[in-house]
């Protein structure tokens, strides 16, 4: 990315989960857990065959959510989303990224929270880190079709309700698959939690935390 510097033409597109705030710090696991709970419940399963189906949908197809579409028209979307993301119990457990604020106000061009989660808990946990003045959108999975990262639709989607062009964006993520599918489109990419490892495929540069990516940028070693 040498030959790319970030301006004010630059429309920056943030994961949430693992890249604004530390998921697995005890989120994940609460989500998880309640996803699980819901199908052994719904789908009548032994509790860790529902888990098993839940973590299988997600690595087929980027989300538990999407492998239920498919496979489970029977169930309410509404009711698992809102079921497997209870907001009281997750708000206290979040640990927000250092130095996020910080760095997203030094960033030139615009900014849009970019996640596979659902727009409510998105929202939430945005507000509750102060960062929602620091983005002009806040995307969750039913705001741009119930699509998932890294299915190409939902890059499209979130594009063209920003208007920009992919060739403009800088996709910043902690998942290999979703930077490889921005790269497709012709995005630039940030491997988030990278830990000085640049990725030839998926990623043009990585970053350890907000404080080198503020790094970068000034020092334009995009």
């Amino acid at each position: 990315m040498k030959d790319f510097v970030a301006n004010d033409a630059a429309v920056w597109l943030f994961d949430l989960d693992n890249t604004l705030h530390n998921a697995d710090a005890g989120i994940f696991r609460l989500i998880n857990s309640r996803m699980a709970g819901y199908l052994a419940k719904r789908l009548k399963l032994p509790l860790a065959d529902a888990d098993r189906l839940r973590l299988d949908y997600w690595r087929r197809y980027g989300a538990t959510l999407a492998g239920l579409r498919l496979h489970h028209p029977e169930v309410d979307i509404w009711d698992f989303l809102l079921e497997s993301h209870p907001m009281s119990q997750i708000l206290p457990l979040l640990q927000a990224e250092d130095g996020a604020a910080d760095t997203l106000t030094r960033l030139d061009g615009r900014k849009a929270v970019f996640s596979n989660a659902p727009s409510f808990y998105v929202r939430a946990l945005v507000e509750k880190m102060g960062l929602d003045g620091c983005f002009e959108a806040l995307f969750g999975t039913d705001d741009f079709g119930l699509l998932y990262k890294p299915a190409q639709e939902a890059y499209l989607n979130v594009c063209a309700i920003l208007r920009a062009n992919p060739a403009d964006c800088i996709m910043v993520d902690d998942s290999p698959a979703n930077l490889a599918a921005a790269k497709r489109l012709g995005m630039k990419t940030v491997y988030y939690g990278g830990y000085g490892i640049t990725m030839s495929i998926e990623a043009d540069i990585s970053v350890c935390n907000m404080y080198e990516l503020a790094q970068r940028v000034q020092e334009q070693t995009f």
